[in-house]
Parts: structure tokens; C-alpha cells; sequence
């Protein structure tokens, strides 16, 4: 079968290409070229895919595939680790992937539980605060964070902030959230701070501030590296879109 043979022939290039870029031993060529099929398999199973589990971004695609497979199998394995051991690291773990699939009430009562038994640790009560945030409640996250700061006043939280101005927009306490929003858009590491500021201040009126932040966040990202555009990507998306309707 040609088709095949051409096909062993592009990996064993491959394959071969890879032991020399990576320093391995000469043997491998020889064994990748002389037993092309069983040769191949051999150094794919113990070279290359112990390398790929290694690498952080093949791990988290495969992570994310296996997600999208099956969305509850790590929720599975973090229910049967805790059964195998009620410990707080346990809790925190099952709380976190609870909180990712959707599940914050489930997320609060665990981390009450460890709250509950003295680990007030600021942490936990972030992690609290937000499955609070999630689940709707917006202000038990202000209570929360409100509590992490006064039992932790050196405790500091970008996103914990980030959370606490997010809730009091949602309870309608305007005045406070654009005040908590005005001090993370100087202090917040990327744009989603920015971006609620902004989204805020044409809610209320204030096209002007709302452009003007806009516009920042258009020029700091003219001015950063690639792999920040990148990881902010969403929110200057979202950014250029809001800039574009004011400016009608």
C-alpha cells in the first residue's frame, strides 16, 4: 500500500529529525530506520509521549478534550478522593472543580465545612467568596471578602477586589463599585478590571471616562507584548466593540 508506506516514511523523517534536534542517542536513528513500524512505536512510547506529559500546554489540551468528552469525570475523581480522605486539601479541591462545572452551591457548603472546623485561612475564604459570586449571592461575596479583610489586613487579592467591585454593580451600589473599579484600573495585571470600569461608566452616562478608558486599554495593549495581547485577547475584543458604539 503506497499510501502507507509514504506515511511510515514522513515519520520515520520525522521521528528522526527529532532524535538529532534533541540530542538523542545515534542508536535511535538506527532503529528508527532499520524497524520502521515497530522502531517508530518503540520511540514514540518512550521518548516522545513522556515528553509530551510533561509539557504543560499538550496537558492542559488534553486535559480540556477529556473534559469535553466526559464534563464530570475530574468532578468523579475529586468526590472519590475526598471520600478516600475527608482532609480540607480535599474539600478545597472538590470545591474548586464544583465551582468550574457549574456547581457553586455544592462548592459553599464544602468550604463552610472547612471554615467551620477553624481553617479560616483567606484562601478558603476567597474561594468562598467566589462560589458566593456564582451562585448569585452577591451580598454574602461582599460579607466574605469584607471579613477575609478584616481577619487578614495585609491579605491582597486582585481578583478578590475584582469580585468585590463586581458585586456591589450587581447590588446596585454604584457609587462604591466605580470607586473600587477607579483603583483597580491602576493596580488590576490585564484588562477585565478595565473593562467592567468602563462597561460601567457608559451605563451611567459617562461616555467620556468610558472612552477614555477604553482608549487606554487599546493603547497599553499597542505598547505590551504579544503573549499580553494574547492572554487578554477577550477583553480588548470587547473593548474595541464598546469603543465603536460611543463612537456613533
Amino acid at each position: 500500500m503506497p499510501v502507507l508506506g509514504g506515511l511510515i516514511i514522513l515519520i520515520q523523517i520525522a521521528f528522526a529529525i527529532h532524535a538529532i534536534r534533541t540530542g538523542r542517542e545515534t542508536f535511535w536513528i538506527y532503529i528508527i530506520a532499520f524497524l520502521p513500524g515497530i522502531g517508530c512505536a518503540v520511540y514514540f512510547f518512550t521518548q516522545i509521549l513522556p515528553e509530551m506529559q510533561n509539557n504543560r500546554a499538550v496537558r492542559s489540551a488534553g486535559n480540556t478534550i477529556l473534559k469535553a468528552i466526559d464534563p464530570e469525570r475530574e468532578l468523579r475523581r475529586r468526590k472519590e478522593e475526598l471520600e478516600i480522605a475527608d482532609t480540607v486539601q480535599n474539600r478545597v479541591k472538590l470545591a474548586d472543580e464544583c465551582i468550574e462545572s457549574g456547581f457553586p452551591t455544592e462548592a459553599i457548603a464544602l468550604l463552610q465545612r472547612c471554615l467551620n472546623n477553624g481553617h479560616d485561612d483567606p484562601d478558603i475564604l476567597l474561594k468562598l467568596a467566589q462560589a458566593q459570586f456564582v451562585a448569585a449571592q452577591f451580598q454574602e461575596t461582599v460579607d466574605t471578602l469584607d471579613s477575609l479583610i478584616r481577619a487578614n489586613p495585609n491579605f491582597r487579592s486582585p481578583d478578590g477586589h475584582l469580585l468585590y467591585a463586581r458585586s456591589l454593580e450587581a447590588l446596585g451600589k454604584i457609587p462604591q463599585a466605580l470607586e473600587e473599579y477607579q483603583a483597580l484600573a491602576v493596580s488590576y495585571p490585564g484588562e477585565e478590571a478595565r473593562w467592567h470600569y468602563a462597561h460601567l461608566l457608559h451605563q451611567q452616562g459617562q461616555t467620556g471616562r468610558a472612552r477614555q478608558v477604553l482608549e487606554e486599554m487599546q493603547l497599553r495593549a499597542r505598547r505590551s507584548p504579544k503573549y499580553y495581547r494574547r492572554k487578554e485577547l477577550e477583553w480588548l475584543k470587547q473593548a474595541e466593540q464598546l469603543l465603536k458604539t460611543l463612537q456613533v
